[in-house]
């Protein structure tokens, strides 16, 4: 089936102007009138132009690549400033995975690090899935070490002689120097040990890295067309940049915009044996030099866009900002002006789309490893959602249940504790991930709804302040947070205009004379509302206040985009879980003094003893019912109540339970 989607283009655009005109542009500006008169775009005179945009509501399902996933919630974000009311839920368990969910019609969209393979396509036309394939940004695969690795550069034969399938076993750099020299490389890699992190084969950066820097010699050489089985693989790039940080001469891989950002990792040059070695930079990404970069695309299924205006309102806009501004900002390359519009053209129906290229040249061996792992005989269907702090470990979690139940399908996302709740009391969701205790109103339209559950703890975050690296500022209060991020501070724009406030409230009041810009999280993240019930509300509370932020922050649901934040503004001020501000590049954490214990650095040991005076239970609430009538669902919470206690929750960067806690949690899950 084919459709138009000119007057929803229409429509995005239209959206777009409105944010403009919201952001105090001109008065003069189109956007100020929407007329219907025709632009050089799809014409814009329809009916959906004329309608309020908080008229516009439903929900749109978008699962798959992890590396496309950043744009899809940035755009999500910029949708939903427009049209509030429509729902979206994004998770990112791969590209492989994503189109499993795709063509078996449980998804309206699936984001994709690499073109949908033939046997993809194949899955989707048997269930009557019809697609449109629309390139959305490019990417470049990082290759990386640890800071204090003295490799530099790496080329394509190096990378096969240490990844490609004759390396197993390999545990030293220098054990891949007699093949590199056999493939032209230089051979002189070093005598230092080998630990290798990447993502797993469901992954498209697995897929994109195995074809277009192994698969020609694997191909040369007689062999599979893959890497070595015993490295480290990962579903979580965190888990992936935590490995390649924690090991002096690590090796790995992942997509650039994660290994950019990431402190203790050094993207190594690449030399494709052709044009010597390469920096990976937005500008080698863009114009093909650096060796190793790839499409990202969206494919959209038409039915569903054809019978859901949301999907295809958002779709519209996917193409309006999320190619303009979305993708920039969660650090990807934007399409060139000559490919917006070859993809703008696709989606109105004026390109091929059903039809999409595919890639015949990765073999896909899930099938026969699956057969081979041949666990128990355990299927159905998990569904996830809430707090975005508490994702990465139900993440974790899944990704080590998947190695003994690969049959089980489980989809986690983290559009924040507060969404994640009204999912979960609606009945759409098996579990709920919370970075707080369920509010008694949101436990009250749970009961309403018929819906019975067991909360458990599962670990413990502190809750990062941050600045950049190059403000003069080390320790803030409990007054100073309060003076400047309160209820009162709204139009503050130095870090001194709080001086007052802070002194009344017994802090020093000595901030500086510096530009104030804040990022943190929104209203409907768990990491908001532990901020506010920690930090803030004591005082709000005695100075007759509401128990908020200012609203003249710059709020965000993706911990990365609020990271960015911090990273652009010298004399920035915000704040995020513990986990994700201890490994970014260009933050400092701040220390905090609560007013009784002095300036506590944030650690694990601190978060873990409550000296580090922000931190908070992080929690999952099990649909009793999902579990008493699924045994998928008993099944998965009894692994995480095991393996996802004792290993996910380190591993993923946040601090475990003590024994005591975990004893406590084990009990309340078995009644």
């Amino acid at each position: 089936m084919k459709f138009s989607s000119k007057r929803f283009l229409a429509g995005a655009m239209a959206a777009s102007l409105v944010l403009a005109a919201c952001g105090g542009d001109d008065d003069d500006s189109p956007a100020a009138e929407p007329s219907g008169e025709e632009t050089s775009e799809p014409d814009t005179g329809d009916d959906m132009t004329d309608e309020p945009a908080g008229d516009l509501s439903g929900e749109i399902v978008i699962s798959g690549s992890s590396t496309v996933e950043p744009i899809s919630v940035r755009t999500q974000e910029l949708f939903n400033e427009v049209y509030p009311d429509v729902n979206i839920s994004v998770d990112g368990p791969g590209t492989g995975d994503g189109f499993a969910l795709f063509c078996d019609g449980a998804t309206d969209i699936s984001d994709a690090s690499r073109a949908i393979k033939d046997e993809e396509a194949a899955t989707c036309a048997e269930n009557g899935i019809e697609f449109t394939e629309l390139q959305v940004g490019i990417d470049g695969i990082g290759v990386m070490t640890h800071t204090g690795s003295p490799v530099e550069c790496v080329t394509f034969a190096d990378l096969y002689a240490l990844i490609g399938p004759e390396s197993t076993g390999f545990t030293s750099w220098s054990d891949g120097n007699a093949i590199s020299a056999e493939l032209g490389g230089a051979g002189d890699l070093p005598d230092a040990p080998l630990d290798i992190f990447g993502p797993g084969e469901e992954s498209g950066t697995f897929d994109s890295f195995v074809e277009i820097v192994l698969e020609d010699f694997a191909d040369e050489r007689g062999q599979d067309a893959t890497t070595r089985p015993d490295y480290n693989p990962s579903g979580d790039d965190n888990v992936i940049l935590q490995g390649i940080q924690g090991a002096d001469t690590s090796l790995g891989w992942v997509g650039y915009a994660f290994a950019a950002n990431a402190e203790g990792v050094k993207l190594l040059q690449v030399d494709d044996g052709e044009s010597g070695c390469i920096d990976a930079t937005p500008e080698t990404i863009a114009s093909a030099e650096y060796p190793i970069a790839r499409p990202l695309f969206i494919y959209v299924n038409n039915a569903n866009a054809a019978a859901n205006p949301a999907l295809q309102a958002y779709v519209d806009f996917y193409m309006a900002d999320g190619l303009d501004q979305a993708v920039a900002e969660v650090g990807y390359v934007a399409l060139a002006d000559d490919a917006k519009a070859a993809t703008r053209a696709a989606w109105a129906g004026e390109a091929p789309a059903d039809d999409a290229p595919a890639d015949d040249t990765t073999d896909d061996m899930s099938e026969d490893m699956t057969e081979d792992a041949a666990p128990a005989d355990l299927s159905g269907e998990i569904v996830i959602s809430g707090s975005s702090t508490v994702e990465p470990i139900s993440v974790r979690t899944q990704e080590l249940f998947n190695e003994v139940y690969p049959d089980v399908n489980i989809s986690v996302d983290g559009p924040g504790t507060g969404d994640g709740f009204a999912l979960f009391c609606d009945g759409a969701t098996d579990i709920s991930d919370a970075s707080r205790a369920i509010k008694d109103e949101e436990a009250a339209t749970c009961a309403e709804n018929g819906i019975e559950f067991t909360e458990l703890q599962v670990g413990i975050d502190g809750i990062g302040v941050m600045t950049h690296t190059g403000s003069p500022v080390e320790c803030v209060t409990f007054a100073d947070l309060y003076a400047l991020i309160g209820p009162e501070s709204t139009g503050f724009t130095s870090w001194s205009d709080g001086n007052a406030i802070s002194a009344e409230l017994g802090g020093a009041g000595d901030l500086p004379d510096a530009p104030l810009d804040i990022f943190g999280p929104g209203e409907e993240s768990g990491t908001f509302d532990s901020f506010v019930e920690i930090v803030l509300e004591d005082f709000a509370d005695e100075r007759g206040q509401d128990a908020t932020t200012r609203p003249d922050y710059n709020p965000s649901g993706d911990d990365n985009v609020i990271l960015q934040g911090i990273q652009g503004a010298d004399t920035s001020l915000g704040w995020v879980g513990y986990a994700f501000a201890a490994n970014a590049e260009g933050v400092k954490l701040l220390q905090v003094d609560d007013g009784e214990s002095g300036c506590i650095d944030a650690t694990p040991e601190t978060i873990a003893s409550a000296e580090y005076p922000i931190a908070r239970p992080l929690f999952i609430y099990v649909n009793n019912a999902s579990a008493s009538e699924r045994p998928e669902v008993q099944a998965f919470v009894d692994f995480y109540m095991a393996d996802g206690l004792d290993q996910a929750v380190a591993e993923v960067g946040y601090v475990a339970l003590a024994d005591d806690a975990k004893a406590a949690t084990r009990a309340a899950w078995a009644g």
